[in-house]
């Protein structure tokens, strides 16, 4: 019970605290606001380069640290239709295994979004999971394929919900891994602030079906802000599961360089 009520408790706060300043000062403008999205926004596709460090913190003490460079090439296919292609490299240091550093697994995919109207947007696309980590402890030891597909609405100018269903299944396992096959459900909720700031929550559930199709629940809080003179977001982020578990949370901070020159706005 108390789980649930969590549940309500986080996105309404953030719903009548982001409510309140917003009524009282000038909305960020349109551009900060449509990069500030795409931290949570699936279905806005651009042009753009990020830095991602994660921080992991295990029962009993220990840690693991990764560092993420990841790009997005974006191009328009018609007035309602983009493309994109990502790819994405993982740096990892795990400090349970002697302090073992090390690059992890690859990941590319391609998807496309279209905007059925001045609010709704939809997307959907493939990625693949690459078992090329340089120590198997590095990574999922795994090849693993995901199709995607989102939706997302603004509300408001200032506060855009989104609805994403995410299916994965490894095609090959290595060193004796169990296979994997899930599937994901995500409900982000995207509230933009004055002076180019946001702030973002989001549930999860994920059903393991190689586990009797066993249920597990996360929450995710966010704050991120948009510098002035630079296509240049800043975001930190921070992960809980609700049932347990071997990790105790989830950090990360995030830096996104946006291509504007590459993006024909809506």
């Amino acid at each position: 019970m108390s789980k649930l009520f969590n549940l309500v408790l986080l996105p309404t706060l953030l719903l009548l605290t982001v409510g309140t300043v917003a009524a009282v000062e000038p909305l960020t403008n349109p551009t900060a606001a449509e990069q500030l999205k795409q931290l949570n926004d699936q279905t806005i596709i651009a042009t753009r380069v990020l830095l991602d460090s994660e921080w992991d913190q295990f029962k009993h003490g220990a840690d693991e640290a990764t560092w993420s460079l990841a790009t997005v090439w974006g191009w328009r296919v018609s007035e309602s239709q983009d493309w994109g292609v990502r790819l994405k490299l993982p740096l990892v240091y795990d400090q349970r295994d002697n302090g073992i550093a090390g690059l992890g697994d690859l990941e590319v995919g391609t998807g496309t979004a279209f905007r059925l109207n001045n609010t709704w947007r939809t997307a959907g696309g493939l990625e693949l999971h690459v078992d090329t980590a340089s120590d198997p402890t590095l990574g999922d030891r795994v090849w693993r394929l995901k199709s995607a597909w989102g939706a997302a609405h603004d509300v408001t100018d200032w506060v855009t919900l989104n609805f994403n269903v995410d299916y994965s299944h490894s095609t090959a396992e290595e060193h004796k891994v169990p296979p994997q096959h899930y599937l994901e459900l995500s409900l982000p909720a995207i509230f933009i602030l004055p002076y180019d700031w946001s702030i973002n929550g989001k549930y999860e559930a994920k059903v393991d079906f190689e586990n009797g199709g066993h249920w597990t629940h996360i929450v995710n809080v966010g704050v991120a802000k948009r510098l002035s003179n630079v296509p240049l977001v800043l975001s930190a982020t921070l992960e809980k599961s609700l049932d347990g578990g071997p990790k105790k949370f989830q950090a990360n901070f995030t830096i996104v360089y946006f291509f504007e020159r590459y993006h024909v706005p809506k």
